[in-house]
């Protein structure tokens, strides 16, 4: 396994995490796009080490969070829970849910990943039948309304063992997509992902319709590392990816239709521009409105993995061209602050976390805010700089975030909540 696979595992097993809450950085002012801090969110049934906040996903007034090593039948068999934004009043957040898999087992590590779409619900368990993976889809009214029932278990056409379907998922309306870093392709760790449809084979049956891969798959590429979707389009992360030297990364970006109906052709493949060897460019990656958003969290950047995120556009330098518009950095460089380790974006407005800045102490974490016509149009300028008001050392703030319209939530996985490293998430809002 290489120095990028194992560390993404040890984030979910080891004890050392996040914690957070957030403020604006010392000297920041108040701008156009300014998120405050609101409310957080913990599990009505914290456990130790449960690892609460690992995987988040937000979609209109619901938000879905992980906690893959939490026990409820069995150890680290994972559990997510669902929160909306009205329960228990205006702006509460309160719990409505708590997902668990019907066939749950220990080490499934359910949750490793999850997102949401309107009223479906898709959580990926990685370790299902010893590391094979699996995917669930859970329906807002299946079972009775507001019930989210589970309506389906996404396994892969071509499931092995040690392929780790589910490390990655991403959902938009009617189609899921899957990813599977471990999957062996021709070769040892190629990585491949999955494409599934709402209705296909029947009534909310989601069948697999496609499966994608690098075409130019090497051993240890991770394709599937990361995946997103809007609409008609996929990106599908590969940091693993050599390029002209190693490990330099790459993501792809595949259209529905390209090839014929349902073709998922490849319609780019994205590298940085002034790409190094180990920076892992492609962990992770988000689309939306036809602008992609690229972690490289190991990029030197003038100094010792200070870290980068790379934007691209879909028509820059010419139709569905999807060339680089800007390199992000932090506006205050710091050694081994992996600024890019996360990535989210919606609409004008993209958030980069940076988990090991120190931010005041020792790898306390912070997040940068970035606006699109911040600066000048099309500038995607630094707007707002957030730490953890209640920061401690060694919290990594800033490794898990999301975003849609006016909320951003932030997990805290390490925050003990009165024992250790139960886990907790941060809401914000949009001023």
């Amino acid at each position: 396994m290489n120095r990028h696979a194992l560390f993404a595992i040890l984030l979910v097993l080891s004890a050392c995490f996040l914690l957070a809450g957030c403020q604006a950085g010392d000297d920041e002012e108040f701008v156009e796009d300014t998120f405050s801090a609101l409310r957080k969110l913990t599990a009505d049934d914290p456990a130790n080490d449960d690892k609460f906040g690992l995987s988040i996903a937000v979609s209109g007034s619901y938000a879905l969070i992980s906690a893959p090593a939490a026990n409820p039948v069995g150890s680290d068999s994972g559990a997510a829970y669902l929160f909306l934004q009205s329960q228990g009043g205006a702006d509460a957040w309160g719990q409505v849910k708590k997902f668990q898999a019907a066939d749950g087992a220990a080490n499934d590590l359910f949750g490793f990943a999850v997102d949401l779409s309107g009223d479906t619900a898709v959580i990926g368990a990685v370790g299902d039948a010893a590391d094979k993976g699996a995917a669930y889809v859970f329906h807002r009214n299946q079972g009775g309304a507001d019930a989210w029932g589970q309506v389906a278990k996404l396994v892969a056409s071509d499931a092995a063992e040690g392929d780790n379907f589910g490390f990655s998922v991403a959902i938009d309306g009617d189609t899921v997509i899957v990813g599977a870093m471990g999957e062996d392709g021709s070769g040892t760790d190629e990585g491949a992902a999955y494409v599934f449809y709402r209705n296909q084979g029947g009534a909310d049956a989601w069948g697999q319709v496609a499966k994608l891969a690098g075409e130019d798959a090497e051993n240890v590429d991770q394709f599937g590392y990361d995946v997103d979707v809007e609409g008609d389009l996929v990106i599908v992360a590969a940091p693993g990816v050599d390029g002209a030297g190693t490990d330099r990364g790459a993501a792809y970006i595949f259209m529905r239709d390209l090839g014929g109906s349902d073709g998922w052709g490849l319609v780019k493949k994205l590298t940085a521009s002034n790409a190094s060897d180990s920076t892992w460019f492609g962990a992770p990656a988000a689309l939306s409105g036809g602008v992609a958003v690229i972690g490289a969290a190991w990029d030197d950047n003038g100094g010792t993995y200070r870290g980068a995120a790379y934007i691209f556009a879909r028509h820059q330098g010419g139709t569905d061209n999807w060339g680089e518009l800007k390199k992000l950095s932090a506006s205050d460089p710091q050694n081994n602050a992996m600024f890019g380790y996360a990535v989210a974006i919606d609409g004008d407005t993209i958030i980069v976390g940076a988990g090991w800045d120190d931010g005041g102490g020792t790898e306390r974490g912070q997040a940068y805010i970035f606006v699109r016509n911040e600066g000048g149009p099309d500038n995607w300028g630094e707007a707002q700089r957030l730490r953890a008001s209640d920061g401690a050392n060694e919290d990594w703030f800033g490794l898990v975030t999301a975003i849609e319209g006016s909320y951003l939530i932030i997990g805290a996985t390490g925050s003990d909540g009165g024992g250790s490293e139960r886990g907790a998430a941060y809401v914000f809002k949009k001023i």
